[in-house]
Order: C-alpha cells, then sequence, then structure tokens
C-alpha cells in the first residue's frame, strides 16, 4: 500500500503567508515519514469563513521540496476550465515533479461556482467527458483537430509532453452506483471518498470491476480518501479533533452537496470516514480498507480549524513511523500504473 496527505480548506482569519508555511512543513515531515504523495483539493468562492489555496500552483511550490513524492489533484474542477488550459498545467507539473501527477478530476456540485464561471451546471458531465478527451490528446504532443459539444481545437500542438506517457494516471470521483460503473470509460481509477461508506463500497465495487473487465482492464486496487487521527489512545484522539472535526464539516454542510447531511454529532460523522486512535488501532482499521476492498493507496486529511497545529504534525509523524512500516510487510505496494 502506499500513502498520502491531504491539504484543503482553512478557516478564513488565518494569515496565507501562515497556512503556506504550515503546509509546507507538514508536507516535509511527510516526505521524511515514509509518506509517498501529496494530494490537494479544488474549491472556488469558500468565503466568508473558510478560503483555499488553488491546487496546481500549490502543488508546484511543493514539488522542489518532496522530490520523488507523488503529486495529486484531489480533486480538480475540469468543468469549470478550458482543456488546453489544464492539460499545459498539468504537464508543466509533471515535467517539474519529474513525472509524479496523479490528476484526480470530478465534475463539481457548487451552484456558487458555475454560477460565477458563467457555466450551466446541466453541462457538467458533458464538459468533463470532452475535457478529459481533449487533454489525452493534447498530452502526446501530436497535432490535435476536436470539435465537440463544448470544445473547439484546430491543428493545435502542446509541447512539452507530460514526463509519463500517454500521460499521468486519471483519478476521478463518482458518488452512486451508475456513475461509478462509468468511470472506466473516461478514467484510470475511481477514488472512494470520505463520503462513501463502507456499505457503498460494498455496493458499487461489484460494478466498477464489472465495468472495468468489460473493457479489458484489471482490477489495480482502490484510492481511498479518509480522515485520520492518531494518539496513544482513541478517548485521547477524540479529544484533539471533536471539535475542529464537527466544525469543518458543518463548513461542507454550507456548501450544499447534494444527498448529504454534516450537520451531525462526531460519532455519526466519523462513522466509515474517520480513521482513529492508537497506532495498532489505526493498522487494523486501514488493513481492514485493504483486506476487504483491495485499498491500494490511501490519504488522508489531518488537520481540523482551531485544532493545535502540533497535533497535526504528530499524527503525521507518528502515521509515518508507527504505522506505514508495518501496513507495508502487510501490505506491499504495487506498481501504480
Amino acid at each position: 500500500m502506499r500513502f498520502g496527505v491531504e491539504f484543503g480548506s482553512y478557516p478564513a482569519d488565518l494569515d496565507p503567508a501562515e497556512v503556506c508555511e504550515q503546509v509546507s512543513l507538514r508536507a516535509r515531515v511527510a516526505y521524511q515519514n515514509n509518506f509517498e504523495g501529496l494530494f490537494v483539493a479544488q474549491h472556488y468562492l469558500t468565503g466568508p469563513d473558510a478560503a483555499i489555496l488553488q491546487s496546481i500552483p500549490l502543488l508546484a511550490y511543493l514539488a522542489g521540496q518532496v522530490p520523488g513524492m507523488y503529486l495529486g489533484t484531489s480533486i480538480f474542477l475540469l468543468p469549470l476550465h478550458h482543456p488546453v488550459m489544464v492539460a499545459e498545467y498539468i504537464s508543466t507539473l509533471d515535467n517539474l515533479s519529474g513525472g509524479k501527477v496523479l490528476f484526480g478530476v470530478g465534475q463539481g456540485y457548487r451552484d456558487n461556482e458555475f454560477n460565477s464561471f458563467g457555466i450551466d451546471k446541466r453541462q457538467r458531465r458533458g464538459r468533463l467527458i470532452e475535457g478529459l478527451e481533449v487533454i489525452r490528446k493534447l498530452w502526446r504532443g501530436k497535432a490535435v483537430t476536436f470539435h465537440g459539444e463544448h470544445f473547439h481545437l484546430d491543428r493545435v500542438m502542446r509541447l512539452p509532453k507530460p514526463v509519463q506517457q500517454p500521460g499521468p494516471p486519471i483519478l476521478m470521483g463518482a458518488d452512486t452506483v451508475k456513475t461509478v460503473a462509468r468511470v472506466p470509460d473516461i478514467a484510470d481509477h475511481w477514488i472512494a471518498s470520505r463520503r462513501h461508506s463502507k456499505s457503498f463500497l460494498r455496493a458499487a465495487l461489484p460494478a466498477y470491476k464489472a465495468a472495468l473487465g468489460r473493457q479489458g482492464k484489471p482490477y489495480r486496487g482502490l484510492f481511498i480518501f479518509r480522515d485520520l487521527c492518531i494518539a496513544d489512545t482513541t478517548r485521547e484522539a477524540e479529544a484533539h479533533i471533536k471539535e475542529g472535526y464537527e466544525r469543518r464539516y458543518r463548513r461542507y454542510q454550507q456548501w450544499g452537496q447534494p444527498g448529504e447531511r454534516y450537520d451531525l454529532a462526531f460519532d455519526e460523522l466519523k462513522r466509515d470516514r474517520l480513521i482513529l486512535g492508537s497506532p495498532a488501532e489505526v493498522v487494523e482499521q486501514v488493513m481492514s480498507y485493504h483486506e476487504e476492498f483491495g485499498a491500494e493507496v490511501m490519504w488522508f486529511m489531518v488537520d481540523w480549524p482551531g485544532t493545535d497545529p502540533r497535533l497535526t504534525l504528530e499524527t503525521i509523524e507518528r502515521f509515518g513511523k508507527e504505522v506505514i512500516p508495518q501496513l507495508k510487510r502487510l501490505a506491499p505496494e504495487c506498481p501504480l500504473p
């Protein structure tokens, strides 16, 4: 198995320069303690209570500090962008990182973002599918002509090509069994997010594997995103993050994700979402995802609004030193496609 750390939104009252320093420090601590990837979320117009650093420039900033680590977008809101721009940016990042980009995409859901970009939200799936087709063509470094419903190109070329050929792996978020089964049509891997309970994974994974099989593609394991906190005991870990955890999810509730309720008590919020406890308990919980679902790549949100930054660093360091070596022995890593 391979493991990473996720960077997302932060309280708007924090100094952005301080946040950059914290993110840089957390990335370096992860780098020094057996983590292999950094992932960055994307949203726009998250105020007034939250702010976010945009994923591609932040990953470019981190690339030189953590040579050899995978750099992932988790996720990039592709329908809000022109694919020529995205192909250029991701190819540049892949060259900066020596071929370590994992390009995670999704179609987005926030009305505020689509309205502010002047894009009809009903077109998001079409723009996602066409956008990925254009990006893949441009990454090959040959002249591209494309005429779709949303994008039009006439004999254009993108150089330099990404280091990874035919391009960086494309990961995709999907939230229903039906859409999960469509992922192999347009992407390389499905991202199982924090919204996806174990019961949902049990329902969706057979459909995903069947869709891969119809295309003659092997199942190479699951990419899973979860929350994480480590302490000497479960009770201590809960005491560290309870208030900040509820606060972060109340923010998500304000963003209005369809079909989700986050105005819940901690005990309900954490179910099938939060990896929590002592190092031994965390090993057991992570292994449950590997043994039942074939999880091969897992990355974690580790910071919570109002929580002491030292506790965040402690979780990263303890997972890297006390948990990852055990997991590597129990679940040796497989090559990333």
